[in-house]
């Protein structure tokens, strides 16, 4: 009879750990990064292609430099090696991607005033010389109430799995004999 491997070695799942050797697994982790990447460096060309083309409200393109450096900064730091995955992380590097989070949470408020106290912006430079060039202002509109978008999505789901757990647990079977007992 062969041998069976036990479901958890360690603290990993075998599972986990063969998901993760995968050739496949990588692939769909350089993809993903990939994904969040083309976004933020959009972002930094938007801006600095537009710097000083705001006058109405000259921090939005800094705000996207600022955001998407940051963000893609987090990105490549999160492609760094951590060891075999049983070394424990550097608390160094810890506290500097809390750092990052921690300023890149201030820096999106920032951004939300800055974008959101001028809608809708003048978009005629002729008209007045406070004007918002219609590029940088519609790219960071969109980023930032796509910021909002995805936590309501990641909200919603997370209420979602919670309400699913709540009733899972309501009416699980108690007891020996596989009975379902409600509340």
């Amino acid at each position: 009879m062969p041998e069976e491997t036990p479901l958890l070695a360690g603290s990993r799942s075998a599972l986990l750990e063969a998901t993760e050797e995968s050739t496949l697994h990588s692939v769909l982790m350089v993809l993903v990064k990939i994904l969040f990447a083309a976004p933020t460096i959009a972002g930094i060309v938007v801006g600095a292609v537009y710097l000083g083309q705001c006058p109405q409200q000259p921090l939005i393109p800094i705000y996207l430099i600022v955001l998407s450096a940051v963000v893609l900064l987090l990105l490549l730091l999160s492609c760094l090696p951590c060891g075999d995955g049983t070394d424990r992380p550097n608390p160094w590097a810890q506290r500097f991607r809390a750092a990052c989070c921690l300023f890149l949470c201030i820096w999106f408020l920032a951004g939300n005033v800055w974008v959101y106290t001028i809608y809708p912006p003048n978009y005629n430079p002729a008209g007045r010389p406070a004007f918002c060039q219609r590029t940088v202002f519609l790219f960071a509109f969109a980023v930032t109430t796509a910021v909002y978008v995805v936590l309501a999505v990641a909200l919603l789901f997370a209420l979602c799995v919670l309400l699913g757990l709540f009733i899972y647990d309501a009416v699980r079977p108690r007891g020996g004999c596989g009975t379902w007992q409600r509340l």
